[in-house]
């Protein structure tokens, strides 16, 4: 046989291809590496949307609480879920009620991320911010939670308390969490009537009934 028919014949042997046996064993790994990193991934930016709303409802009550000092009227953080938007948080004068707000200030958090609302094992809640109606009224059936800071930058209870002169209510805590992470919440803690804030995420053990603290 010539050189020549030997690479004639190897060249069309390259031009064939994969075989359909070939082509099915590469299907099988990619299929079989697909199933091993997609969990993975997903986990990875499931946390990345968790830790992001964290960082913005931080971001939110911090600006509030310096616009308060700023302007030297009482500004609030306001935070509400809506049915195919997920949470949405705004910043605005506590004057100004969450109903007078126009629909663009309202800023959406990361996909899929939800106020922690139910009670858990310990019979405890994890959000305990102040639950307030479309008028700011504080009521058990609304369906905002709200923290305000006074000219002063201290957490109250109305806009017009004094700091320390106000409602251990104005304290409290913005638990979110991602549905497909199990125990993984993170929060926003007020913890003191001076408007100190802090993030946190869900420990191993509760305490006061809580495992974000």
């Amino acid at each position: 046989m010539s050189i020549h028919k030997t690479l004639k014949g190897r060249t069309a042997a390259s031009a064939a291809g994969f075989t359909m046996i070939e082509m099915l064993i590469i299907i099988a790994i990619v299929g079989i590496f697909c199933a091993i990193v997609t969990p993975s991934w997903l986990m990875f930016i499931n946390n990345h949307r968790l830790n992001v709303s964290v960082d913005r409802a931080y971001w939110a009550m911090e600006l509030a609480q310096s616009n308060a000092k700023r302007d030297k009227i009482a500004w609030q953080t306001s935070f509400k879920e809506v049915v195919g938007k997920n949470v949405q948080v705004a910043i605005h004068p506590a004057d100004i009620t969450p109903a007078q707000l126009p629909a663009h200030q309202w800023k959406n958090l990361e996909h899929q991320i939800q106020i922690h609302t139910a009670i858990n094992d310990k019979g405890g809640y994890e959000t305990t911010l102040l639950k307030v109606d479309e008028n700011n009224k504080p009521t058990d059936k609304g369906t905002i939670r709200r923290v305000t800071f006074n000219f002063r930058g201290c957490a109250v209870y109305k806009g017009s308390d004094e700091c320390g002169q106000t409602s251990l209510e104005a304290k409290g805590r913005l638990t979110l969490f991602h549905p497909d992470l199990k125990n993984s919440e993170r929060c926003v803690i007020v913890s003191t009537l001076l408007g100190h804030q802090r993030i946190s995420q869900r420990q191993r053990t509760a305490q006061d009934k809580r495992y974000c603290y």
